[in-house]
């Protein structure tokens, strides 16, 4: 792109007005490009917005030298390159739930097996905040919990107390079988 020379130049002067020229030049051409790599309008918008949010964040343009077109594509083929994984794995890993509760559902009738699920929810809803993210990423979001500490910007060490607190938490409040299918869905995808 053209102005790219200009933002970074731009950048060295009113940070504010770089990040906002930044963003009007770039934001379509990169929505475009997402969405030709994922075919899914809202996701794409939501991984261009958040590489803008986190150029932001991380100052990434101050010291910034090279191909800014270059760099701004490439963030975004990464971050395509993510969420098509992780939806890969998002799949893989409701077809192990559906196939799970099938299973259940043919050994103990499809009523329980429903307000055993609905307890499930029911429990996890009631983790402190942080906590409950954090669970829910290595759970249904099958993420690494070095992934976790990346994209939450915390420690490894934070995401692995917090796992200890959420899973404490689900096996004193929930019966001996559902705090087993919680396991056996952690344990499908890893």
């Amino acid at each position: 792109m053209a102005n790219s020379g200009e933002i970074l130049s731009l950048y060295k002067q009113d940070e504010r007005v770089a990040l906002q020229k930044l963003f009007d030049v770039y934001y379509e051409p990169l929505l475009l490009y997402c969405y030709r790599l994922i075919r899914d309008l809202e996701s794409a918008e939501d991984i261009v917005q958040d590489c803008f949010v986190h150029i932001w964040r991380s100052r990434r343009l101050e010291n910034f030298e090279g191909e800014l077109d270059r760099f701004m594509f490439q963030a975004i083929k990464f971050r395509a390159i993510n969420y098509v994984r992780d939806q890969c794995r998002k799949d893989r890993l409701y077809s192990n739930i559906s196939e799970r509760e099938y299973e259940l559902s043919a050994y103990f009738g499809e009523e329980e097996v429903g307000k055993e699920m609905e307890l499930l929810y029911r429990t996890i809803s009631r983790l402190p905040d942080e906590c409950r993210k954090i669970f829910l990423m290595a759970c249904l979001d099958d993420m690494k919990y070095r992934e976790i500490a990346d994209v939450l910007n915390i420690s490894i060490n934070t995401v692995k107390t917090q796992m200890k607190i959420a899973l404490r938490f689900l096996r004193e409040n929930l019966t001996r079988d559902a705090f087993s299918s919680i396991l056996l869905f952690m344990s499908t995808g890893k």
